[in-house]
């Protein structure tokens, strides 16, 4: 790496940790939250880190759960438009 002579220098500083998740709140096919008895709650979903791993508990590695994230984040967005009351 060439040296770094000119300012400003800014840092942030980084944190060695895992960052998907490998259990998550269980959903629907349209990223509805189901409660204990398998029902899903109405008006909550989850989606990305936040829902159940579709890596049937692995983590093969950084970012792959971004795909989902997008994925489930649009089902969900498109659930809500057809049920939506207002």
């Amino acid at each position: 790496m060439p040296p770094l002579l000119s300012a400003p220098f800014y840092a942030i500083k980084l944190y060695n940790r895992r960052s998907g998740d490998l259990t998550g709140l269980v959903t629907t096919a349209d990223a509805q939250v189901v409660n204990t008895q398998g029902n899903p709650i109405r008006g909550l979903y989850a989606v990305g880190n936040d829902m159940d791993s579709l890596m049937a508990g692995t983590y093969p590695g950084p970012g792959i759960t971004l795909g989902p994230g997008l994925t489930f984040g649009y089902l969900a967005a498109c659930h809500l438009a057809q049920h939506s009351t207002h």
